[in-house]
């Protein structure tokens, strides 16, 4: 299945080649960086990509066929679930990793409908960058901000060291990261805020006690890490609520914004 933890060699191939167009040198050098995979292998893969349509070669690159883009999204791509203003639907989820992949399928389409790509976070501790299974997809979606010079505005409530961290290691121009407790959104709501839409996961009240203890020995995030894996594993319901609510979506961004600059 198409970028499923079992994929092929084609989809590594496609994987790599939507981070950039490359040699076929360079493709397998990346490849056999992780795994022993032929030359010929790659040559084979790269010309069955091509003949399906996925791919283009041009001179000595390869490139990924646009079209190929663009069709995939129309076709795959899970529609929003349509809220009338007011109006809110909810979902449980037992698994961290579950979660955060439903949450990305909401919030990527919403930021293609919404123009001014300005996101506001808050999280009381940011886990979910060092989650094992998901940092990879964390990671790549944390990058997009200043690939795409989109803005957006994350609150962390926590000013730890650990928090620190998460601070130092993703901020830039483009995603601003604020460190400070905000009282009024409790210690279990993670939000996120896009336009007139809200996007709640909320913890159960245990676990968020938990990572506040985690958080609060003042270790690093490599100290404390197993031990977070160890209490999501086992997080029993988290509930998903998507709402559309002009009224909050603004009040939320008001209690963030105090410590962000804003551009233009």
């Amino acid at each position: 299945m198409l970028f499923s933890r079992e994929e092929t060699l084609e989809e590594k191939l496609v994987r790599l080649l939507l981070i950039k167009p490359m040699q076929i040198k360079e493709l397998h050098e990346r490849l056999i960086s992780k795994e022993k995979i032929s030359l010929r292998a790659v040559y084979k893969a790269e010309n069955a990509l091509i003949k399906a349509g996925v791919a283009v070669k041009v001179g000595k690159r390869v490139w990924i066929n646009q079209e190929w883009v663009r069709s995939m999204q129309e076709n795959i791509a899970p529609p929003l679930p349509l809220l009338s203003a007011g109006e809110r639907v909810s979902y449980t989820f037992t698994s961290i990793e579950h979660l955060d992949v439903f949450w990305k399928t909401i919030v990527l389409q919403l930021e293609s409908y919404e123009q001014d790509g300005k996101i506001f976070f808050y999280n009381p501790h940011n886990f979910w960058a060092y989650i094992p299974e998901r940092k990879e997809s964390e990671d790549r979606y944390y990058a997009y901000f200043e690939q795409s010079k989109k803005h957006a505005y994350f609150t962390v409530g926590g000013i730890s060291n650990a928090d620190m961290e998460f601070k130092r290691a993703y901020q830039n121009d483009f995603l601003q990261i604020d460190a400070r407790p905000v009282a009024s959104l409790g210690r279990n709501n993670h939000i996120t805020v896009l336009g007139d839409f809200v996007i709640s996961a909320r913890l159960p009240a245990k676990i968020a006690t938990r990572l506040d203890e985690l958080y609060a020995s003042n270790e690093s995030m490599v100290k404390i890490v197993p031990d977070i894996v160890k209490e999501t594993k086992a997080i029993g319901n988290i509930k998903f609520v998507f709402e559309h609510n002009a009224a909050k979506a603004k009040k939320i961004r008001k209690i963030l914004s105090p410590n962000f600059f804003f551009k233009g």
